[in-house]
């Protein structure tokens, strides 16, 4: 009997331990901050704000997870230094834009689930559309192209030599921003487009040109006309032609034609004033082929050196004439008559 006794005592202590040991509850997340980060590298410094976190650097975790993508595992520096809060680093680099879950999970593998974490692409800027527009102008709307603007909450000119021109914003979609620029007493010069997204992020790096409104015109005509006209090596359409709003200054004036030489000149443009050019082009030059006359080869007369070295003379030879048959008879002949003579003296 005392043997059953105590078991039981024994196992009314251990039901008491039970209940009185605090079961863990689970860990819960109120918020995070930032809630976005772009997939060009890693987010760092994200805090995670809630209650009853336990994590060691071995056990627990912080993850995004999203449908159809790997998840994503961020590194925690400090993972017991704090039941509230926990800092993580995310590395988004080439993550599927979009919303992510955020999951924590504790050691002893209680989990809570954050739907509130945004995956975006990273900014760029092609181009603006125009690039260029005259100081003084009230109203100059752009157009900027490029990548990953969804969240675009800021248009504007930069230079450090001014202060920031911001745009009215019009349409805004990821690969396109429009808004509206009041060039009232802008400074003529070259600015940088820049947009800002509602993260605090910011892409620079395209030009715009704000030109002087001091401008002039140009009254072209040719002969004969139909020529290409070009101003400063921009296309301006063919002659006759007149171009208004040419800046204060000298400007390089092109004509092209085919079949003519290229007519260029020089041009001052003067405020408010009217410049007229008459451009007369000149018949291109076709070449010919020239046939070059073969000379005959000149004989040229070269001079012997004089030698000083005497040449024997070769002793003259002695030559033999054959004696004449008639020569030979005339002497028989005069020997016979001489005997024939003395003979007869006799």
């Amino acid at each position: 009997m005392n043997h059953w006794y105590l078991l039981a005592c024994l196992a009314g202590v251990l039901l008491l331990l039970a209940l009185a040991t605090p079961v863990a509850a689970d860990p819960s997340i109120t918020s995070i901050s930032p809630s976005s980060g772009y997939n060009s590298g890693t987010l760092t410094n994200v805090v995670i704000t809630g209650s009853n976190f336990n994590l060691t650097s071995s056990l627990g975790s912080v993850v995004l997870m999203k449908s159809g993508q790997s998840n994503i595992t961020a590194t925690i520096p400090s993972p017991g230094s704090s039941t509230s809060t926990l800092t993580c680093n995310f590395p988004l680099y080439g993550a599927a834009a979009g919303t992510w879950d955020v999951v924590v999970t504790n050691q002893d593998g209680s989990y809570t689930r954050y739907s509130s974490f945004t995956v975006q692409s990273s900014m760029t800027l092609s181009s603006v559309s125009p690039a260029t527009a005259q100081a003084n102008t009230s109203s100059v709307g752009v157009t900027v192209a490029g990548t990953g603007l969804s969240s675009v909450s800021s248009l504007y000119l930069f230079n450090s030599d001014y202060s920031n021109l911001t745009a009215s914003l019009g349409t805004i979609t990821a690969t396109s921003v429009t808004g509206t620029f009041d060039l009232t007493s802008e400074t003529p010069d070259t600015y940088q487009i820049c947009v800002k997204d509602s993260t605090g992020a910011e892409k620079c790096g395209l030009s715009f040109v704000v030109t002087t409104d001091k401008v002039g015109t140009i009254d072209l005509t040719s002969s004969p006309s139909g020529a290409s006209v070009y101003v400063d090596s921009t296309y301006k359409g063919t002659s006759p032609c007149i171009l208004p709003g040419l800046a204060v200054g000298t400007h390089t004036v092109k004509l092209t034609l085919d079949g003519y030489s290229t007519w260029s000149k020089s041009v001052k443009v003067t405020y408010g004033g009217n410049t007229t050019i008459v451009a007369d082009l000149s018949s291109a030059v076709t070449a010919t082929a020239t046939t070059v006359p073969t000379s005959t080869p000149t004989t040229v007369k070269t001079s012997l050196k004089v030698t000083t070295v005497k040449v024997p003379t070769s002793w003259p030879k002695t030559t033999t004439t054959k004696a004449s048959p008639v020569e030979g008879i005339v002497i028989i002949g005069a020997i016979c008559i001489g005997a024939f003579v003395l003979i007869r003296k006799n």
